[in-house]
């Protein structure tokens, strides 16, 4: 598998991101092991340490899809986190409970995140 490091940080051995890649609990698009949260990809294995996440919280987005029969509505839902370098990486999960399973291993690793969305104040660019 080919890794590759989201931030600058210290860079794990290849062994070492494997072993937890291989443990990691699978919520979807989005891969949470003992170290490292793991984003899969098709080019490889992109990873983000725990230690990197500021604040993460779960966004839901509705989608309208168009049917033979008609048109449906779905969720998806993004565990997003903001890090350290003020990026916002986002990984799909499969439904709302495997989200706040996320939040909460993310939480337990890094008891210094805050978790939960906060809107900008007015002025405020989004980034």
């Amino acid at each position: 598998m080919r890794f590759k490091a989201e931030t600058a940080q210290g860079q794990p051995t290849l062994q070492e991101l494997e072993e937890d890649y291989a443990q990691a609990q699978d919520l979807g698009k989005v891969r949470l092991g003992e170290g490292w949260i793991f984003f899969p990809k098709f080019s490889g294995i992109s990873y983000l340490s725990y230690a990197q996440v500021v604040r993460a919280w779960l966004r839901q987005e509705e989608v309208k899809a168009r049917l033979c029969c008609g048109t449906a509505n779905f969720d998806q839902f993004y565990l997003v986190m903001e890090c350290a370098d003020g990026k916002r990486r986002r990984g799909q999960v499969l439904d709302k409970h495997l989200g706040q399973i996320g939040l909460d291993r993310i939480a337990e690793r890094n008891p210094a995140v805050k978790i939960g969305y906060v809107k900008p104040q007015q002025g405020q660019e989004k980034r």
